[in-house]
């Protein structure tokens, strides 16, 4: 030991509970060692007639915020954890010239004690000075002895009487073992009122849906928001589950773009996708792109639509309309569909909370992936160049491959889907499936082409170079990106890379 004989043993007790002090003061009194507390328990002590300096005026900085502040400061916390057996750590805290803490005596607030229901009193009884003191002092029992409750002040005592006023190793290491244990019951009776709390404030938000994906699956909607799917309907039958999927996919889609766009959905992928100048064309194009699968599709618009695009889209079979700001003379239309959803979008907002998936034994978390697709993001690769009207439509294409599922090939046209292919288990797969949704409707029409990841090898390539493609955009990063780029420069297609993949599953 290197501890200087000048630095006298202190004892540091700031307890909620202040009975039974009196037989700890009379022993610590008993052997010299003195005593330091915070306000309240300061005075309690002086009043029991032991001497006794209040903290704040060692620190020289009083309590603070109604007394959520006290012992948060670094001259006790380096008394607390100095290392007595090292050279440097003395000679360091000699220089602070502060009281040297061989004892702590703590007890908590009683957050258990205090009624659920009063949430202000509950979050003040959260003890932070406390367990910080006892957990410090007890990371550092070799030689600073932890008292965290009263049931062991007996124990203390004898402790010091067998030893002359100080504590043994085997003492010192078995209260802190306890103490690390009461510190952790008592942030786990804090975590689970949270978890309680927010469990009564999510069944609160509960709404019962008539069923899941399938009619033997049970399912419910959670509200997290005011402004909320279900709470901005204003038509129609009861929203499903899959409708609910289907729609916060649309939207996700739908922020991608500016101008006027319609994104038809259909089993959580767009089907068909387009911009325009006026909101009308937009929809009369994406419905184009696949009238078949567009059928009792969900179809959003990210601009007003008025009346007479109202009495076209009934001319077709629509599961659900989403659009912002629907009026009345538009919505009385539409409500000529006794059984159509309409979704008032106007107070949706863009979801930029983490994404998380229950998974088998826990559950997955991610990021939103809200990377903007812009023109500066787009990397020529070829030494064949593409005119802006190109380039429009490849940016157009990848922002909607960023939102079909994966494997995703989007073939594209003045801002319009010609052919989606979506979810195959291979890439070619996915390609040959986008060319014959093409083939169905556009055969004769040249092409862009925008792929969410990567094409591996040049076969894709070739189906499209054959059908009409005039140009690729894609992620970088596969080792044969070298061959993809010599096939494109050798069929005079232009083709460019994107930095980051768009895996959507």
């Amino acid at each position: 030991m290197v501890t200087r004989k000048n630095l006298k043993s202190n004892a540091l007790i700031s307890v909620y509970d202040k009975s039974h002090l009196t037989k700890i003061c009379a022993v610590l009194s008993k052997y010299n060692i003195g005593i330091i507390s915070t306000g309240e328990t300061a005075k309690k002590i002086t009043s029991l007639g032991y001497k006794c300096r209040e903290i704040s005026k060692i620190t020289k900085f009083k309590e603070i915020l109604e007394g959520r502040v006290k012992t948060l400061h670094p001259k006790i916390y380096s008394s607390l954890l100095f290392k007595r057996d090292k050279l440097e750590h003395v000679q360091m805290f000699e220089k602070l010239n502060f009281p040297k803490i061989d004892f702590v005596i703590a007890n908590f607030y009683p957050f258990s004690k205090i009624s659920k229901g009063d949430k202000i009193q509950k979050i003040e009884m959260i003890d932070i000075g406390g367990p910080s003191m006892i957990r410090s002092a007890s990371k550092n029992f070799n030689f600073v002895t932890t008292i965290c409750s009263q049931k062991y002040y007996s124990s203390f005592i004898s402790e010091l009487e067998k030893n002359n006023g100080k504590t043994s190793l085997k003492f010192r290491e078995k209260m802190a073992k306890e103490n690390f244990k009461i510190t952790s019951e008592y942030d786990l009776s804090i975590h689970k009122w949270f978890n309680d709390k927010n469990y009564k404030t999510a069944t609160s938000n509960k709404i019962k849906i008539k069923y899941g994906e399938n009619p033997n699956q049970k399912a419910f909607f959670i509200k997290n928001t005011k402004n909320n799917i279900f709470d901005n309907q204003i038509n129609g039958k009861e929203i499903s589950y899959n409708n609910i999927l289907d729609i916060s996919e649309g939207l996700a889609c739908l922020y991608e773009f500016s101008e006027p766009t319609c994104v038809i959905i259909k089993h959580n992928n767009p089907c068909g996708v387009a911009s325009s100048k006026s909101i009308r064309k937009a929809y009369l194009k994406a419905y184009e792109s696949d009238p078949m699968s567009a059928f009792g599709g969900v179809v959003l618009f990210n601009k007003k639509i008025d009346p007479k695009l109202a009495k076209i889209i009934n001319k077709k079979f629509t599961e659900v309309i989403v659009a912002p700001e629907i009026n009345k003379k538009t919505l009385n239309v539409l409500n000529l569909k006794k059984n159509l959803i309409i979704i008032d979008s106007k107070n949706l907002k863009q979801n930029k909370n983490i994404l998380f998936k229950s998974v088998n034994s826990g559950l997955l978390l991610q990021e939103q992936n809200l990377t903007k697709i812009i023109k500066s993001k787009l990397k020529k690769m070829s030494s064949c160049a593409a005119p802006i009207k190109i380039i429009d439509d490849l940016i157009f294409a990848l922002k909607v491959s960023k939102h079909v599922k994966s494997n995703s090939v989007v073939l594209a046209k003045n801002k319009q889907t010609l052919g989606i292919g979506a979810g195959q288990m291979s890439r070619l797969d996915s390609t040959k499936f986008a060319i014959m949704k093409y083939r169905d409707r556009f055969k004769n029409k040249k092409c862009v082409c925008a792929s969410d990841a990567f094409f591996p090898f040049t076969d894709s390539l070739k189906l499209l170079n054959k059908n009409n493609c005039v140009a690729i955009a894609q992620p970088e990063g596969s080792k044969n990106d070298p061959k993809i780029i010599d096939y494109a420069n050798k069929n005079k297609i232009p083709l460019f890379f994107i930095k980051n993949r768009l895996f959507k599953h």
